[in-house]
């Protein structure tokens, strides 16, 4: 009986590496790479945390991502804002960057998730593209797939026309060039609503192929 047990514990020690190498890490930097690139991004998703990395106060509903972009060949990549999409897994948002001027210039955009208001009615209506950084789906809500979200929009009158803010964000942006060197900067993406790290994720989608970035991993 003694054996017995002596066998079933070792047995347990012996399983624990590998129970604790499955656990999944939630970390504001995450990584992804392929033989061209390797991508590394860290996300700042309060207002608190983005007036940190900017230096200012950008206004609420703002995540910023830091990214870096890292050529692994001889061969240049063209880096480009438009390359980079923020997904919520939670409901769906799925995101591109906006520029400096629609967030802090004369037409700066407030983006608002009227889903929720939308439910009672039979039919619903989503407009797809021409709207800042905006994307729609359809579908369940994942990488390739994301969820059908009903977004309205308003102008921010607090940040419209800050020359400051707009300084600020132009200085720190991540730069649309050709590189063959190391290049950082950061992405701006509204994003209406709640969401926890472990929701968020970074598609990539350019010129180096296509690179998945999740802050859950």
């Amino acid at each position: 009986m003694r054996s017995r047990h002596l066998i079933v514990f070792a047995l347990v020690l012996i399983g624990l590496p590998g129970l604790a190498s499955k656990k999944k890490v939630i970390s504001p930097e995450t990584s992804a790479g392929n033989e061209e690139v390797d991508l590394v991004a860290t996300i700042f998703l309060t207002e608190e945390e983005a007036t940190q990395k900017l230096g200012m106060d950008p206004g609420p509903d703002i995540a910023i991502l830091d990214v870096r972009v890292i050529p692994k060949t001889d061969k240049p990549v063209q880096v480009a804002a438009d390359d980079f999409i923020l997904l919520a897994h939670n409901d769906g948002e799925r995101n591109k960057p906006f520029t400096p001027s629609e967030i802090a210039g004369q037409g700066a955009i407030i983006v608002s998730n009227t889903a929720d208001q939308k439910q009672s009615k039979d039919k619903k209506t989503t407009t797809s593209g021409g709207l800042g950084g905006i994307m729609m789906g359809g579908g369940s809500s994942s990488p390739g797939n994301p969820k059908v979200v009903a977004l309205g929009t308003k102008v921010d009158d607090k940040k419209a026309g800050d020359p400051k803010l707009l300084e600020a964000l132009r200085a720190k942006q991540l730069p649309d060039k050709e590189t063959g060197e190391p290049l950082e900067g950061l992405l701006y993406f509204r994003l209406s609503g709640k969401h926890k790290l472990k929701d968020m994720a970074v598609l990539y989608r350019g010129p180096a192929g296509k690179l998945d970035l999740e802050f859950e991993h």
